[in-house]
């Protein structure tokens, strides 16, 4: 290697730690003002997916095309990512309940991956942008280079957390203060792995993927006896407990995936390449033909359960999976059985089905495919024609989960309730909004017991002064909070005053400060805890644990707090949303 070789080399890897160092801050600063409303929650969403995928990009390309090159050619991935989380961030209110469903969260994935050997082949010029052995490298070689560098990103942490050990041992704790920073937790990490990147990509002739893809051609035979055994075994064993079970169908689903990458690992990225050993070459050709078997079990599955229980966005998210494996199985199938110059065929098949991917899940992040409104719609139709009753409609996911399709399904379903009288189906509406727990909303209620609330009214201290508490105010509170409440006021504080406190305040904006409270209690290890409560102009309940923004989990605190908010030693002060502040301590509703 030249003196210019080296330069160019090491201003390189300085500017590729540089871009994964600016990359790792811009994390840094978003999980900073995360909570805060600094941000819209939409708008927040968008900035980490440009980020995210930005600087993935940018470094993916930065060895093969340059740094500067690379940052403008990421535009094209990272800008159409950024408005598809825009789209799909809308179904929710608040936006970051997107980041609880991982359909939504892996088809973005999906999206950005398919699409980003496309870019890495047009970037570099290697050929046309379907060519597929083009495709097939840039893929290969791409995923290497990220798992290598992550590997190293480890190994780093590793070492430099041996080595804080070692300081430790004889009193030096420089170490300590650089874990204990997040920023320079972030920076280290985005600059060791651009530099990592770097380093990979100057050893690209003696770095190959080719290793990884025969030792996973190895398995191509193991996984088509399994799946022999499993077809000669399924007459036997039946089908009853295979049909109708949702993570059947995915099991099914999964092993097809496998049998198509081991399919695509074994063929390679052209004729030259590709196994040529007899044994792995009828196993690769019987293992295509028998892929459209599971692929129908999976469908046939799916069928069942979506039939007896309506569509899920689970349910939607299989059968979108679904529906592109046995495209994919009927063409290997087909193209196996034909014979001839079918490995080549296949090659061609694989590009066309990863645009088909890259269509698909764009797709299933747009309104035209809103699996929460399309079963929103399914399930309430199921109540509608009488197919459903009340205790088979997912009324908590619709509540919780599945955003303003749900809201707007639920009230639907209110209507209907109201048009037939089902008063069951009224209250298990309104249950659904009390409680924040599948498994309290699923528990039986216990009829209150007649001094319940009476004893509350009568021991809660309400503050600040001259704010009142009503048997009314209560109404709806599901009774294991209720008897929280009442257990904290019959433990007493060490001035001998209850354990209790209603406090009223404007914490959130979407209500009047009437209509919502901080209720402080003892808790049994004699720990203050914190719920919210509001009810909204249509009289609905709702409760959330609350805590510090600035802390994760809820509100653990000694009971000199407690005492401090009784004595009137507190303020509302703003912390994104109102909060409760008590000596320091910043008391919130939760998300």
């Amino acid at each position: 290697m030249t003196d210019l070789d080296v330069t160019v080399a090491i201003r390189d890897r300085l500017a590729q730690a540089a871009a994964g160092t600016l990359a790792a801050l811009a994390l840094w600063a978003l999980a900073e003002v995360w909570g805060r409303e600094v941000l819209p929650e939409r708008v927040w969403l968008c900035l980490l997916s440009l980020v995210l995928v930005q600087s993935g990009a940018t470094l993916a390309l930065a060895g093969p095309v340059g740094l500067l090159r690379g940052a403008v050619m990421s535009l094209w991935l990272s800008l159409p990512a950024t408005l598809l989380t825009w789209s799909v961030a809308s179904r929710f209110d608040p936006a970051s309940r997107l980041l609880q469903h991982p359909q939504l969260v892996l088809a973005l994935a999906g999206f950005v991956f398919v699409a980003l050997p496309f870019l890495v082949v047009r970037a570099e010029g290697r050929g046309r942008m379907l060519d597929y052995a083009s495709l097939f490298a840039a893929t290969w070689e791409t995923a290497l280079r990220f798992v290598l560098a992550w590997v190293f990103v480890g190994l780093f942490w590793g070492v430099l957390l041996l080595s804080d050990a070692l300081l430790d041992l004889v009193g030096v704790g420089v170490i300590d203060r650089i874990l204990e920073e997040g920023v320079l937790f972030y920076a280290l990490s985005g600059a060791v792995l651009g530099f990592a990147l770097a380093v990979i990509h100057e050893a690209r002739s003696r770095v190959s993927p080719y290793p990884v893809l025969r030792l996973l051609r190895l398995l191509l035979p193991v996984l088509l006896t399994v799946m022999v055994l499993f077809l000669a075994a399924l007459p036997l064993r039946g089908l009853s407990g295979l049909f109708g079970d949702l993570s059947s169908a995915a099991i099914l689903l999964a092993t097809a995936a496998a049998a198509i990458t081991l399919i695509s690992t074994a063929l390679d990225r052209d004729e030259a390449h590709a196994v040529n050993s007899p044994g792995l070459r009828s196993s690769t050709r019987a293992l295509a033909i028998l892929l459209p078997v599971p692929i129908a079990l999976a469908v046939w599955a799916l069928g069942i359960r979506v039939t007896g229980y309506g569509w899920t966005p689970a349910r939607l998210f299989a059968a979108l999976s679904a529906g592109l494996m046995a495209i994919y199985g009927l063409g290997y199938c087909l193209l196996a059985l034909r014979g001839g110059d079918w490995t080549a065929r296949l090659r061609r098949f694989n590009v066309t089905m990863a645009v088909l991917l890259l269509v698909a899940s764009a797709l299933w992040l747009t309104p035209l495919l809103d699996s929460l409104r399309i079963s929103t719609a399914s399930q309430v139709a199921r109540y509608a024609e009488a197919r459903a009753e009340r205790g088979e409609l997912p009324i908590w996911e619709m509540t919780h989960d599945w955003g303003r399709a749900g809201q707007a399904g639920l009230e639907q379903l209110r209507q209907l309730a109201i048009a037939q009288e089902d008063a069951g189906l009224i209250r298990a509406l309104e249950r659904a909004r009390e409680v924040d727990s599948r498994y309290l909303f699923e528990t039986p209620e216990l009829p209150l017991t007649e001094d319940l609330v009476p004893g509350l009214v009568a021991r809660m201290q309400v503050r600040p002064d001259g704010a009142g508490l009503s048997a009314a105010d209560l109404a709806g509170i599901p009774q294991h909070e209720l008897q929280s409440w009442r257990d904290g006021c019959a433990r007493p504080l060490p001035d001998g005053r209850p354990g209790c406190a209603l406090i009223r305040g404007a914490f959130s904006p979407a209500v009047a400060a009437e209509d919502q409270a901080i209720v402080l209690f003892l808790d049994e290890l004699g720990r203050v805890r914190a719920t919210h409560l509001r009810r909204n102009a249509a009289g609905d309940l709702f409760l959330r644990p609350a805590g510090d923004p600035r802390q994760s989990g809820g509100l653990s605190a000694a009971p000199e707090l407690l005492m401090q908010a009784l004595d009137g030693g507190f303020a509302i002060v703003p912390s994104g949303q109102q909060a409760l502040e008590i000596d320091g301590m910043l008391i919130s509703p939760r998300d």
